[in-house]
């Protein structure tokens, strides 16, 4: 791909040409994870849900805009189901 120079708008954002977004499969709409690394770059890319418990990012369901994966909702499951049987 080659270089692209695009200015900030007054609010602040740039726009990302839809060739770009295209060659990165992103969609309009997506959340994005912005991150400026120790050498002063901005890295961009698609955001991937983490669960919120154990940081995985693999099988992670979204429940109330919390991500959670399928292990900690299991070990959560049992957690609840033993604390019933106890009240």
């Amino acid at each position: 791909m080659e270089k692209m120079y695009k200015k900030l708008n007054k609010r602040g954002g740039i726009n990302i040409p839809a060739s770009v977004r295209r060659e990165m499969g992103w969609e309009p709409e997506d959340a994005m994870e912005l991150e400026v690394t120790p050498d002063n770059r901005l890295v961009m890319k698609q955001y991937q849900p983490r669960c919120v418990i154990c940081g995985e990012m693999e099988g992670v369901v979204t429940i109330s805009g919390k991500g959670i994966c399928k292990g900690c909702l299991e070990i959560a499951a049992r957690k609840g189901a033993s604390n019933e049987s106890e009240g």
